[in-house]
């Protein structure tokens, strides 16, 4: 080995001797963004956002929803800040939703929900869910039946005479109590005429009285003194409850008399020639005897248009959005379907009505049952919250046409949900304790305990991968699939491996990816699961990489195609809050630049990463509408700029492998090839064999040169391809060769000659 040549840059692979390394692999490499093979720090993350709580720690931005301005550095948008680091936000799956609700959930709040209205005007949200009432309605029945009679079959308080003229109409107001049909107007005549013509009548009512003919019956002929005359319908008039109607006789003949209440006097009387028939409208027009007219004794008999019946009624809670709650205990009753049914129902929680949620209606519902037999729940009406009861007069084949009731099982969440993840077809799932809980689709505020299952360990966090949810335990992993709720499969994963950290669980297009203290761990969405890393990371090195060991403190993203992760703040410890790793998750990478001689071609593999700006690390975020990296850190939000062409590069540090010719080398001179990016600081002169310690702000960059381990000769960039001397007098038997930069270097020539060198 008499040259090297340093190109093709590469991560570390941490599991390999240096000795060992392939060529351009890194012994250490901190801040390097190696993707094109050039060795270039990552750059500069840019002050995007001032969070205006010192408590933050997760922002989720939303777009103005005017100008539908999605871009990252969007002036209009508005950020939602949380103080729990661990919150989920998820964008409504509401079909058509016209409020534009977002919901979220951590470990430290229950789920809650806002609408965009409600962000804008930075109002408390509302707690997620709507319960149901454990008061089961009161019903009581009046009226109804097969059969009854309304009008003046007796006389009380005495009675008196009354003339009726001929040719006249004389008639009785009734209130029916349900939907019934008259049959017949009876009469008790005071007078025997075998030669008398009369036929009932019925007339609606138009504010006391009589208006509109409704039903004309068959003439009959002759009366006895003392005994009823019936007028009967050929065709049953129906009439409706709690509405007044006029019903009656119209006669032909003169000289009648009828014994009437001497204290009432609401009957009506007018003229009308019998052989006309009765008048489509009397419009109220009435004979100037009205006001000594009674009640006559005159009635009319009707059966009801029901069956004795078993009804069960409940009610749900609605909010203003129309959001349903589960429904009340049922309340079971029998009686006839003709009647009065009044509901008594009752409120909820005053805080539930407009303080920590917004419920403002009440649901009833009502059973029919099937001509197979079967009852299912009907919607009778909706009326306000406030209303304390409801009569309900609505016979079944009208019920039998509203909705049915969906809501049976649409419960609360717990509150004690930890987070949230959108899934296909509307859902959204959710984790408490070793417990996976999903919603009703395309409604999130309806958490069904049926659609619950378990897992044996106590679960840490959920990612989602295509078509499938993987479940990250404290022991072994599951992935869920399905396309309802109803029908989830589950599988347990058999790879021992702990997810260690919440934060650190990634979702990719096909896989989810986490921590554990052996390694980076890849579930794919068919249920494959493999510790990606232990091949070039052993154990060992990956407890002392990555701050894997302090619980609770990795936060990562899937950014340039790496798993990008940062220990953060936890309480008042910040001991790991600026340590980062970044670990390669690209398989076809060993394509990119020929072909790579080592083992799986991990040519990015790991790198560590140093807190940019220099501040503490509270969390990792991904936008949500542009896949923008961000870092919350110093109470801002910064975010990583890949537009910007000529951006401001993070130093980083790489150490290649350790070469070892087969003879003792004095390596003399070396050449580094480099581009100087735009928005890089000019150098500051200095004496060309001064070495230089540590790299400066102004300058490009250092070169170390490492003899049998040791600093041997420290060398400064200046010029791209400038002859750069190595310390004489001693030969070794290792080198490795360190740059600390900020300039992009595209390969190092070392020799051990001047003339050597110009041949490589």
């Amino acid at each position: 080995m008499g040259a090297i040549k340093l190109d093709k840059f590469g991560g570390m692979l941490p599991a390999w001797n240096n000795v060992l390394l392939p060529d351009g692999q890194a012994s250490y490499s901190l801040n390097g963004y190696l993707f094109s093979g050039a060795l270039i720090g990552w750059r500069q993350p840019k002050l995007l956002y001032q969070l205006k709580r010192s408590t933050s720690r997760y922002a989720f931005r939303i777009p103005n929803r005017v100008t539908n301005a999605t871009a990252i550095t969007a002036s209009d948008s508005f950020w939602y800040e949380f103080d729990d680091p661990d919150t989920n936000v998820i964008r409504t799956p509401v079909v058509e939703d016209q409020y534009q609700r977002y919901y979220f959930a951590s470990p430290s709040q229950p789920p809650q929900y806002a609408t965009y209205d409600m962000i804008m005007a930075s109002q408390t949200p509302w707690l997620l869910g709507v319960p149901g009432s454990g008061c089961a309605p009161g019903v009581m029945i009046t009226g109804g039946g097969q059969a009854t009679q309304l009008g003046f079959s007796t006389i009380t308080n005495g009675g008196a005479l009354t003339f009726i003229p001929a040719n006249s109409i004389f008639l009785i107001p009734i209130v029916p109590n349900g939907t019934l049909l008259i049959q017949d107007v009876a009469f008790i005549s005071d007078y025997t005429d075998p030669n008398v013509k009369f036929q009932a009548v019925v007339y609606t009512d138009l504010n006391g009285v009589p208006y509109e003919l409704l039903g004309v019956g068959n003439v009959v002929t002759g009366t006895t003194a003392g005994v009823q005359a019936t007028g009967t319908f050929t065709n049953a008039v129906s009439v409706q409850p709690n509405a007044t109607y006029w019903v009656g006789i119209a006669i032909d003949s003169a000289n009648w008399t009828f014994v009437a209440n001497i204290d009432s006097t609401s009957g009506a009387l007018t003229s009308n020639t019998f052989s006309n028939g009765p008048p489509a409208v009397l419009g109220g027009s009435f004979g100037t005897n009205l006001a000594q007219a009674g009640n006559f004794q005159m009635w009319a008999d009707m059966i009801g248009q029901s069956v004795f019946e078993a009804r069960g009624y409940v009610y749900t809670w609605v909010t203003a959005y129309g959001e349903e709650g589960p429904p009340s205990p049922p309340t079971l009753v029998n009686g006839w379907s003709n009647g009065i049914w009044t509901i008594s129902l009752f409120t909820p929680d005053p805080l539930d009505m407009g303080v920590r949620r917004n419920i403002v209606s009440t649901r009833i519902y009502r059973t029919v049952t099937s001509s197979t037999g079967t009852g299912s729940y009907f919607l009778v009406a909706e009326i306000p919250v406030t209303q304390a009861t409801y009569q309900d007069t609505t016979d079944d084949a009208t019920v039998a046409n509203n909705a049915q009731m969906l809501s049976l099982y649409w419960y609360e969440p717990p509150a004690d949900l930890k987070g949230f993840a959108s899934f296909i077809n509307g859902m959204t799932v959710s984790f408490k304790s070793n417990e996976i809980w999903f919603s009703e689709p395309y409604r999130p505020h309806a958490w069904p305990p049926g659609y619950v299952l378990t897992t044996e360990f106590p679960i840490i966090g959920i990612g989602v991968a295509g078509q499938a949810i993987v479940v990250c335990t404290a022991g072994t992993p599951y992935v869920l699939n399905g396309a309802n709720p109803a029908s989830m499969s589950m599988s347990k994963i058999n790879l021992t491996e702990p997810c260690l950290h919440r934060g650190s669980i990634v979702s990719t297009d096909t896989t989810v990816l986490y921590a554990s203290q052996n390694g980076l761990i890849q579930v794919s969405q068919s249920g494959a699961g493999s510790n990606i890393t232990e091949g070039w990371i052993t154990r060992e090195r990956w407890q002392g990489l990555t701050p894997v060991a302090q619980p609770g403190r990795i936060r990562a993203i899937k950014h340039a195609t790496s798993y990008f992760a940062f220990g953060s703040v936890v309480g008042t410890d910040n001991s790991v809050a600026q340590q980062g790793f970044t670990v390669e998750l690209s398989t076809e990478d060993q394509t990119s630049f020929t072909i790579w001689p080592q083992a799986g071609g991990h040519r990015l593999g790991f790198s560590q990463l140093s807190s940019p700006n220099g501040f503490d690390i509270d969390n990792v975020e991904l936008d949500a509408w542009t896949g923008v990296g961000l870092l919350i850190q110093n109470n801002a939000i910064y975010y990583y700029d890949f537009t910007d062409q000529a951006p401001v590069i993070v130093p980083y540090r790489w150490r290649s492998k350790t070469y070892q010719p087969l003879t003792k080398k004095n390596f003399a001179a070396f050449r580094v090839w480099f581009d100087v990016p735009a928005s890089t600081p000019p150098q500051v002169n200095r004496d060309l064999d001064d070495p230089q310690p540590t790299l400066g702000s102004n300058q490009y960059g250092i070169i170390r040169v490492y003899a049998d381990g040791n600093l041997w000769t420290t060398r400064e960039l200046r010029t791209s391809g400038e002859l750069l001397r190595i310390y004489s007098g001693d030969k070794f038997d290792t080198w490795s060769f360190e740059i600390e930069g900020r300039v992009s270097v595209s390969n190092m020539q070392v020799a051990t000659t001047v003339k050597e060198l110009g041949l490589i």
